[in-house]
């Protein structure tokens, strides 16, 4: 039976539990979406600043939810924590605010918390190659494909990868989910090889936060509005 390409991806990038991680994506932004935005209408405020701190909510649930995950590394950046697969960090992403916005119009590297996920070299004495936990969720292909994989991905990793999960939303919808290994330009803006949506994908949940750092991954320019936006964010801006 043929592996589907989707999930061999999430298997070479992120190794024996990347499928997991694509199906919980989803589920996680979703939540997060869903009680910002809650709170952002219990506040009652003009101003939309309660759910612009959904990037940090995103943040802290990606190393809370995907963190219990046998292969998963927590990995430290700066005051905060993130969660890596075998050396491949997720970071999620929220562009814009807008579903018209062009991700390719939004610099990433706006703060040097943000650029260090590209630069800064990985610890090898944390590699783990996890295919020894109980993976049901994967076929007897899948399974040859991460076997396969295992010692390129031994070989290759002295620096982390990084797996971007952009998203854009506003207190009123989720327009999108997007995930893809990316590489930062010179210019500030990243490159995805591919790209694939999860918005439809998978099912899923869960909680918690902590408050703001010195410098953040939020750090940068407040982006400018799109035409058509009908009120003003003072949120910091749309960036996680």
């Amino acid at each position: 039976m043929a592996i589907d390409e989707r999930r061999a991806w999430a298997l070479r990038a992120l190794g024996a539990d990347g499928v997991r991680v694509r199906e919980q994506i989803s589920a996680i932004i979703r939540d997060c979406h869903e009680k910002m935005a809650n709170a952002q209408a219990e506040a009652d405020m003009k101003h939309t600043g309660v759910y612009g701190q959904i990037w940090r909510k995103c943040l802290d649930e990606f190393v809370a939810v995907l963190g219990r995950l046998p292969s998963a590394e927590i990995i430290p950046r700066r005051g905060y924590k993130l969660v890596s697969f075998n050396g491949v960090v997720l970071f999620p992403w929220r562009f814009a605010r807008e579903r018209s916005t062009d991700i390719g119009s939004r610099p990433f590297a706006v703060s040097d918390t943000r650029i260090s996920l590209f630069t800064q070299e990985r610890d090898l004495a944390q590699q783990r190659l996890d295919i020894e936990f109980e993976h049901p969720e994967l076929t007897e292909e899948e399974r040859e494909l991460l076997d396969a994989e295992a010692k390129a991905l031994e070989e290759t990793l002295s620096s982390h990868r990084v797996v971007v999960v952009p998203y854009a939303s506003n207190p009123s919808a989720l327009h999108s989910i997007d995930w893809g290994e990316a590489t930062l330009g010179a210019d500030g803006y990243l490159t995805f090889a591919s790209m694939e949506s999860l918005l439809d994908v998978g099912l899923g949940s869960l909680v918690d936060v902590e408050p703001a750092e010195d410098e953040a991954f939020s750090d940068g320019p407040i982006p400018r509005p799109q035409l058509g936006v009908k009120e003003e964010e003072a949120d910091g801006g749309a960036h996680g």
